[in-house]
Formats: C-alpha cells, structure tokens, sequence
C-alpha cells in the first residue's frame, strides 16, 4: 500500500510542478511586446541571440516575410496563429511553424550577434494545433453556430486569409482531443495510463472513511473518468472526465453535461458544428419480386462540407428526429408506418403489394420543421412479370501506359436503379499477379502492373436472380517503376549541414530495391563522412554536409532487376556571407531594323554566389507595347524578343539567387526602320500570298522581263517582307552597278499591272516607291503610308497634278485659291444671266413677229373644208392633209365662228377685232354647197354683253362673206 501512496505523491507533485513551471515560463509575448523590447527584462530573457532551430530545416514549415525590421518581424508573427518561431537572421525575418516544441528549441548556431530567435507561442496553442485543415470557407458565422464546448474564431490562415473556425473553450479547460472538444484540468488526479480503468465492480471511493477501497483504486480514475496523458510522450496522465460528462470542480465528481447527454461508450469523433451543415442519404432504389413482401430500408445523416456521418447520439443530442414516411405509391397502398422507434435509421417494411411505393427519411427539428429528407424508390414486380435484362458495361483503356501508380476499372449495370453484387477476379495469363482493391464494388483498383496482356473478370448478379460476366483484356506498356524527386535542387545554408532528399513521389511495386548514392562532390569531402541515414527508403536524411556542392542519386530497381529507373538531386551548402547576384546583359543581335525582326539578349554572364534560382526579363513601361518573348524565353538566362517596331526598347533583368536576393539591370535597344528604304519598291497584294521560292523566282522573272525595254541590263532583288502582303524590292542595273530609280520602276510597272497581275498568277494590288520621293513643291511632307503631301500652313494640293499626273504637290496657296475660286464663280454667274437675258428677248421678239402675221379667214369648224384654195383643183390626198391640219389647229375651238378681218376701224393693237369675249350660247354653222363661193352662216349671235343680238324683220337670215350673221 505504502508503493502506491508513493507513487500517487510522486505524481501529484510532478503535476504541480509543471503547471507552475508552465505558467511562469510561457508568458503571452504578443500581449506584452512593444517596440521599446531592449529595455524589458522579461523579452530580453526570451530573445536568443546567435543560436538556430534544433531540428534545423526539419523543424518546421519556413516562411520568409517581406518586412524591414525586427519589431515588425515579431508583430507579423503575433497576427499569424501558425506562426511558432520569429526568426531575423541577416536581416531576413523567417517565421517558423513548427512540428513540434522541442525541434524549435534554440541551440548555439556560431552564426553571428544579430541574429535573433523569439518563440512566440506554443505548438498547442497555434491552430497548427487544433489539427485544422483549410476548408476555403468560415466554419461559424452569425447563422451557422459551433458545437457544445466550442466557439467561433478568427484566425488567419496566412497573411492574407482569415477563417472563422469552430475551436476549443480553452478558457473554461477544453481540449480538443480524438477530434472532440472535451473538458481537460491538469490540477485533476493524477493516473498512471497502463492501470485499467475503473470497472462496474469496483467501488466509487468517495467513502474515506474505507481505506482499503481506496487503496484499491490509486493510480486508477473513478468512474465515469478516463486517464488521458498531457502529451504523446508522457507516460502517466491525469483522470479526465469522459466525453458526454463534466466536473463543476478540480477534485469533484464527473456528472452528466446538461448540453451533451451522452453514453459512457465510445463514440465517433465527428462533432455537429451547424444544424443546417447536414444532409439526408437513403440509398439506392429497390426492386424487389413477388412473393418477397418486404423490404429494409436504412438512411443516414451525413455533413454536407466533409460527407462523414454523423452519430446517431449527436442528432438525439440536438433533439433532432428522423421519421420515415410513405410519400406515394402506384396502387394507393396504406403502408403503416407510425410504429417507428426514437431515430430509425433503419426499418423494415412489410407486406407490401404490386407497384411502385415512394418512401421519404425526414430529418426534423424540436418544432417539427424538416431540415433535410431524401426519397428511395421501391418497385414491387409480380412473378410473373418480366423484368428487363441485366446490361453490364465496363469502361476501361485498351492500352495503358505504365508507370502508373493504380489502374481503375468500372462498372455499370442497366437498369441503373437495380440493386447487384460484384465480384471481380483476375485470369492468370499476365507477366505477373497484380495486387486487386476493391474486388466487391462496381469499381476495381489494381496496382503492381507490368508491361503484358491482362485478363480480368467480372461476375455481377443482381437482385431478381439475373447474372452476367464479362472478360476485360487490358496491354500494358512502359516501365512498372519510375524515379520522381520532389526538389531536383535542394538548397541549404551553413551551419545548417543536413538536408532531406524526398522520393517519395516515385512509382514502385511491390519488393522494389530503393537506394541513396552519392555522386560526386566539389570540396574534396570523403564520401565515408557523408551520412545517408536511410539509404533504402524514398525519403531520407543527408548529414554532416560542408560548404560546396554534392550530386546525389535515387535507383530503384524490381525485384528480378529487370527494370531500373534513376533520378538524380543537386544539393548546394551555401556560406552565409554570400553577396547578392550580379546581373549582366549582352546583345547578341546587332542592327535590328524592321527585317531583321529579333532581339538576342544573353544574361548568363550574370555571377552569384548564392547561385541562380530565376530569371525574369521584362520590357519596361516606356517600350513599345508591340513585340513579344519567344516560347516563354522571359525566363531562361538568353531570351528571344520578335513582332519588333521600329523605336526605342527597354529591357529589364531580373536576378534571383537561393536566398531570394535580387538584382537588376536593364539595357536599350534601338530598332530602326529599313535601311535604304528611299531605294525600294513595294508590291502590295490582296491577301497574305503563299510565297513559294518557286513563285517568287517567277514572279522576279516577269518584273525582268516587263522592264527589259527601257532597262535591259536590270536585275531585280527581294529584300523582304515587312508585312504579311507586301513584297518590297530593288533594282541594280548590272552594266554599272547602280541603284535604278524606284520611282521609275514603279511607274512603268503600275502602268502594266493588269499583265503582271495575269503572268504571275498573283492577286497584285498596286506597285509603287516604298518612301514617297516627292518633295511636296518644298511646302510640305510626304506621307510615307499614304503617299500624299500633307502641306504646311496656307498651302493646299493641286488636285490636276496630283490625280492626273499622279505627282504629290503643295502647289496652291489657300488664300489665293479662294479669292480666284469666288471671283471666277461671280464672272461666271454674271455670263450665265446675260445669257438668259438675251435668250428670253430673241423668243420675245420672235413670238411678237407670229403673232403679227396677217390671216384673211380662220374656219374654226374641223368639219369644213378648205376656203383658202377653193378653186385650185386638189387631189384626194392633198384634201386629206388639209382637213387633218385643220382637226389639229381647231381641236380646242367649240364654236363654228368664222373670225374676218375687215378694214372696220375698231380693232386692236395688232389690227384684229375681238367680236365676243364670252362663251356662245349657241352657235350652229350652217354652210351651203361647196360649190358656192359665197358661204352663209346662219347663228344666232350674242353681243358685246352676253344678251342674245335679235334682227330685224325685214332682215335678212343670209349674210355676205364681209358680214357675220
């Protein structure tokens, strides 16, 4: 007995000691850092100077943070919950996040005084801790509330991103443990964990008064309590309150949680954070056949954010139920379903008859409100019915190509809502036995493939009794096993000397032989003192390294040796009084012009000691937007610039050593435009021409043979394409070997082009000089692009010369033009009036001449005939004339009046006598025989006012050819 008091006091002290120890040691250092840490006694003792990691690399997760001091360096790490370690080592601030507490302690490092270590929080109170994963969403918020024990908070998952996440009270003890937030007092019992813990049978030990029951329970808990040790290392604990229960006090009994009313057995480890964060699953759909009558069906509540299933207890917690409904059925059945216990997951269905029934899960609330539910199909077929035949379909590659880590195969059955086994196997005819997974699923995984013909089959059966097989042939080729390394290039800084080389991305099978070698090395090191911790695994441990370079090699081999892959890795140990790189530019390309379209920039004279990590080259912003690097050549130490314009460019380099210490410089080029371009001609085409040498060896041929009359010893020269659909050219006449004119060239073609167009076969658009030649009449500039003048200041084109000959000028004077343009344009008014004017006289006088025409004797009846020529004999035809050119004159004349000019006195100005002015009344012309010369007219006539003129008696009705009646 006198053992185990021991052993209880030992413990308890132990306990005591280190939560004191804990207290005093482990003060908040975001809380009390300021800038003013020199004059704290309490930062100064926590700062270490010239030290490092004790894990070195391994310690943990680096990150380099761009800040310029060592205070901002600490308060960046008290905003990141991650961050363990603030680390300012030449003037660098590195945060650590650590894998555990004792990697990150510091140990002497003979680095130099300024460097500085501050561990400013624990690895059990960062989020690292809490065994919190990045979800990309906020697990809490106003709406969506955190478990029992739990609370909502932000932390920030780096610099720039912050999560709301569901974590443990620590405040009020809890801890998260097994991924359940439970209530941990380390002032509690303490408990040696290989003791049992307590039985039904034993006793409470709550009586002191009962020595030996005491006695009997020491380094065991009580009941309802569990020892759960402070860490994965400790070998005795504390009694801890099983999950579902709490103690009010630190020597008080665990009681049942009021929030969480739960059993004492073992449960899941999932915990509900959102009631609205679940989800309902009932299965697939069910057919069954007759006489079977009865079905089971079974649901589950899964979270929606990570598919696990929830407990059971959980929901029954949260006073949530599940209540199973019959929702529809073809054959209006009753089904009785009112019989469910509390949260039945699973029931069975009885007595059911032909048809289709819909069955709906419920998940529902304390009011009653459905949160989730999810409805399965059941069909009930008769014997006699026949059910469609069971279709299995495989998808699967007819050819792999290996090395492949797992091979899937698939399958599917129609129809797709029947209920089927599967059973896949393998046919012994390949070069080796593949491992099988998941050989009971519609899905089969196989791995330790090689290159050969495979069989595999596959038996299904589905729930009516129906079966089918299928054989699947896959071929298979490459090699089973290839060698990957994470980093190629593994960098590390002295002191550190250990670095860790990792393989294990590689694809092996099974029995593959593994092995680290060292290759060389630049310091002269003896290979026997290099350390290779595990030279047969894919991730290993290199030691004892020294400043220079090493060149390290993974071999996997199989089994039989008949395949081998290697990889090799590049390990450099830097010194730590390296200078940042030199950045260094060389022009390979000289006089870049517009046909020489490309840009060499060579940076590999670039020296570091840390050794290069990148290049990066960029135009600067006051280049030319246009032109562009050639297959991602920004990023080599030689780039390629082409789709140059004529302008100055400006490029940047930009240096990045191992330690991510940069340097830059940069370098102008100058793109000029065609050299001798005022010697060229172009020829422009409709489209973009396929340009054969063949095409254009003809195409030369013609433009000879067109200029051979004026220039016979001419020879005609491409010098290149500026643009897709322009040909420029040149001509040396051979006799002296001088330049011939373009601009004489281009006239004598342009005026041919319609030949040339037809006798190269080439869609040819115009041919004129490259640059204008013209000198605008020395008043202006000749636009190259357009070839026209654009003229100075009161100075316009002379449209004549320019259209017509075909010569850009600058001829006219604006000011002088428009006075001579509105001169000419009143002269020209004034003519054409004095035209008009002389015109509208002559018609006048003309038609006053007609109108003074003396005519004896007009007939206004068309139906007499001719009085002129009564006795000259007429012919038939000559009549015929007469009487039509009497019809046309008199057409418009309604009286039969015959008007006489008499020698009355009373007439007008042009000697005729108007005898009526108003419309007859009546008017009938009687006429005699046309053999009588005397014709009379018998009508009763109007006067002067209208009023009918009667005669007199003794009157007489005929009257004389001087008279009208």
């Amino acid at each position: 007995m006198s053992v185990f008091r021991l052993i209880s006091l030992v413990l308890f002290c132990f306990s005591v000691l280190n939560s004191c120890y804990s207290k005093s040691n482990n003060p908040d250092i975001c809380s009390i850092w300021s800038a003013d840490w020199r004059n704290s006694n309490v930062l100064k003792n926590l700062i270490f100077a010239n030290v490092k990691p004790t894990g070195g690399n391994n310690a943990g997760r680096y990150s380099k943070i761009k800040v310029n001091s060592w205070e901002e360096c600490v308060n960046q790490c008290c905003q990141f919950n991650r961050c363990n370690v603030a680390y300012w080592i030449e003037s660098v601030c590195v945060h650590i996040e650590c894998i555990s507490d004792e990697l990150c302690a510091p140990i002497e490092g003979n680095i130099n005084d300024e460097t500085l270590y501050l561990k400013v929080r624990s690895i059990q109170s960062t989020a690292a801790a809490l065994d919190y994963d990045d979800p990309g969403h906020d697990e809490c918020n106003e709406t969506k509330l955190c478990g029992a024990n739990e609370q909502c908070e932000q932390v920030s998952i780096n610099a720039q991103i912050k999560r709301n996440i569901c974590s443990c009270d620590r405040k009020n003890g809890f801890r998260r443990i097994n991924g359940v937030c439970r209530q941990y007092l380390p002032r509690s019992r303490p408990c040696a964990i290989y003791e049992k813990d307590y039985q039904e049978t034993d006793n409470d030990g709550d009586d002191d008064d009962n020595e030996h029951d005491q006695n009997t329970i020491r380094g065991r808990c009580k009941k309802n309590e569990e020892c759960l040790p402070p860490s994965d290392r400790a070998k005795h604990g504390y009694c801890q309150c099983k999950s579902g229960f709490i103690r009010k006090t630190d020597n008080g009994k665990c009681l049942v949680d009021d929030r969480i009313s739960t059993s004492t057995t073992s449960m899941k480890t999932t915990s509900i954070s959102s009631t609205y964060d679940l989800e309902v699953q009932t299965g697939h759909d069910q057919i069954i056949s007759l006489p079977l009558n009865q079905v089971d069906l079974s649901g589950h509540i899964l979270y929606k954010s990570n598919k696990s299933e929830v407990d059971m207890s959980i929901l029954n917690n949260r006073n949530l139920s599940l209540f199973w409904i019959l929702k529809s059925s073809t054959n209006g059945a009753k089904i009785d379903l009112t019989n469910q216990e509390n949260l039945p997951s699973h029931i069975v269905v009885k007595e059911l008859r032909e048809g289709i029934y819909e069955f709906e899960l419920q998940l529902k609330d304390k009011a009653g409100i459905v949160l989730a539910s999810n409805v399965v199909k059941v069909e009930v077929i008769s014997a006699t019915t026949t059910s469609p035949p069971l279709i299995v379909q495989i998808s699967s590659p007819v050819t792999i190509r290996l090395p492949q880590q797992v091979i899937k195969l698939e399958a599917r059955i129609e129809p797709s809502n029947r209920q089927a086994t599967y059973q896949w196997s393998y046919i012994k005819n390949g070069p080796l036995v593949p491992i099988l997974e998941n050989t009971d699923t519609s899905t089969l995984l196989i791995s330790n493939i090689r290159p050969g013909n495979y069989s595999f089959r596959l038996h299904v059966v589905d729930n009516l009794g129906n079966e089918q097989t299928k054989t699947i042939q896959l071929n298979t080729i490459g090699q089973p096993i290839e060698a990957r390394i994470t980093n190629r290039r593994e960098i590390v800084f002295w002191p550190s000397n250990d670095v860790i080389l990792d393989g294990s991305s590689s694809i092996i099978e099974q029995q593959t032989q593994i092995s680290w070698d060292l290759i060389s090395n630049d310091n002269k090191q003896r290979s026997d003192e290099i350390s290779i911790l595990s030279p047969h695994s894919l991730k290993t441990r290199v030691a004892n390294l020294r400043i220079g370079q090493y060149k390290f090699i993974l071999t996997l081999k199989t089994n039989d040796e008949e395949y081998t892959s290697k990889k090799e890795v590049l390990v450099i140990v830097y010194a730590q009084n390296g200078q940042p790189p030199k950045a260094s530019i060389h022009l390979e390309s000289k006089n870049v012009n517009i046909l020489n379209n490309m840009i060499i920039l060579n940076g590999s004279g670039t020296t570091a000691d840390y050794g290069i990590d990148r290049w990066v080259w960029k135009k600067s912003s006051s280049s030319p937007a246009i032109g562009n690097f050639l297959n991602n050549s920004n990023l080599s130490p030689v780039a390629y610039v082409t789709n140059l314009i004529e302008g100055p460019y400006v490029f940047v380099l930009q240096v990045y050593d191992d330690r991510q210490q940069m340097s830059e410089t940069n370098i102008t080029v100058h793109v000029r435009g065609i050299p001798n371009a005022e010697q060229l001609v172009e020829i422009i085409f409709l489209s973009k021409p396929y340009l054969y040498q063949q095409t254009l060896d003809n195409l030369l041929a013609q433009i000879r043979a067109f200029l051979i009359d004026i220039l016979p010893n001419l020879d005609i020269i491409m010098i290149g394409m500026p643009k897709d659909n322009v040909l420029l050219i040149k001509g040396i006449d051979l006799k002296t070997d001088s330049i011939v004119s373009p601009k004489l060239i281009a006239n004598h073609l342009q005026k041919k082009i319609k030949s040339l167009r037809s006798a190269s076969n080439m869609n040819i658009i115009s041919i004129d000089t490259y640059m204008c030649l013209s000198n605008c009449s020395n008043h202006g500039k000749c636009d190259n692009k357009t070839k026209r003048c654009v003229c100075n200041r009161y100075r316009m084109e002379n449209w004549f010369k320019s259209y017509i000959q075909k010569e850009p000028n600058c001829d006219f004077i604006i000011h002088y033009f428009v006075l001579i343009s509105i001169v000419g344009s009143i002269f020209s008014i004034i003519f054409c009036w004095i035209c008009l004017c002389c015109c509208l006289r002559w018609r006048r006088r003309h038609n006053l001449l007609e109108r003074r025409k003396r005519i004896r004797y007009q007939l206004l009846n068309e139906d007499d005939d001719d009085v002129h020529d009564v006795d000259t004999p007429q012919s038939p035809k000559e009549k015929l004339k007469n009487k039509f050119r009497l019809m046309k004159k008199n057409k418009t004349r309604t009286s039969n009046l015959i008007i006489s000019e008499s020698d009355c006195d009373v007439s007008d100005e042009h000697g005729e006598q108007t005898l009526y002015d108003k419309p007859l009344l009546t008017a009938k012309l009687q006429m005699n025989s046309p053999t009588n010369k005397n014709r009379e007219l018998k009508v009763p006539v109007q006067d002067s006012n209208g009023s009918p003129m009667l005669r007199n008696k003794g009157q007489s009705p005929s009257t004389t050819d001087n008279s009208v009646a």
